[in-house]
């Protein structure tokens, strides 16, 4: 009968095991690899600032008294790991740290080390048969939670505008307001909504959430000007709402303005 584990491996472990051969990413069951560059790119930039992934899951198989292991779910991440230790690629935009443009060899001796130490969480399934692993890569696939599509522009569109429409999600005004509900900060709804403001702020009203992907394109790379004006604009209009709905004279959180649709207005 077969067991799943669950345990760390360093990002050294991986590379050792994909040296000796005894890793494989592309079982028959996996999907085609799909990850563009800037996904890549910010991957490896989680990894440089220490935060956790999700797990992954891998087959484990005895062949030979060695233990090779085959790809469940997780390989995009993987390839990408391991390309970026071959020096296949560098940390391009839209990385914007004190590493940007150079390769893993590139990097100071303690950022290589932090990088191979970094852990990753994997489900490992011993003593199962083929057929058991193919039922359990269709269950991760088919009744995992779909990603909604400002998690998928996550994915798609990292850049400037993700990052400031993140950093000004976390406002304390809209906190304190309500306008975001924990369920809609959890799925990135609270992103999603900063987003549609700043694409009104530079283009006008849009479409709002039918036109967010041209937005995260366009301004992946933004002038740092530009993106600073925006930014000291957005950032007035919180201040004056500030001033509006004091607690002390008539809190947000107690009217309309709330909901999301009536607070985009109010903007």
């Amino acid at each position: 009968m077969g067991t799943w584990n669950s345990s760390p491996h360093p990002i050294s472990d991986l590379r050792d095991w994909n040296s000796l051969g005894r890793l494989e990413l592309r079982p028959s069951f996996q999907r085609k690899e799909v990850w563009n560059p800037a996904a890549r790119i910010m991957l490896i930039d989680t990894i440089l600032r220490q935060v956790p992934m999700p797990k992954m899951f891998l087959w484990n198989e005895v062949r030979n008294e060695h233990t090779h292991r085959q790809v469940i779910d997780g390989q995009q991440r993987i390839s990408a790991i391991l390309a970026f230790l071959r020096d296949e690629f560098a940390l391009d935009e839209p990385y914007s740290g004190e590493f940007l443009g150079k390769k893993f060899s590139e990097l100071p001796k303690e950022v290589k080390d932090s990088i191979l130490l970094y852990k990753i969480d994997y489900n490992e399934a011993t003593g199962f048969t083929e057929e058991e692993v193919r039922e359990v890569y269709s269950r991760v696939n088919k009744y995992s939670m779909p990603l909604n599509r400002q998690e998928l522009r996550r994915a798609d569109f990292p850049g400037r505008f993700l990052e400031l429409s993140t950093d000004l999600s976390l406002n304390e005004f809209l906190d304190a307001s309500r306008v975001f509900t924990v369920g809609q900060r959890r799925r990135m709804g609270d992103v999603e909504f900063v987003s549609e403001i700043l694409a009104g702020m530079l283009e006008g009203p849009q479409d709002k959430k039918g036109d967010l992907d041209y937005f995260y394109s366009r301004y992946a790379e933004w002038r740092p000007a530009e993106e600073a004006k925006v930014k000291e604009d957005f950032l007035a209009v919180i201040y004056d709402l500030e001033s509006i709905f004091a607690p002390e004279k008539l809190s947000l959180a107690k009217t309309r303005f709330r909901q999301k649709s009536d607070f985009y207005s109010l903007f």
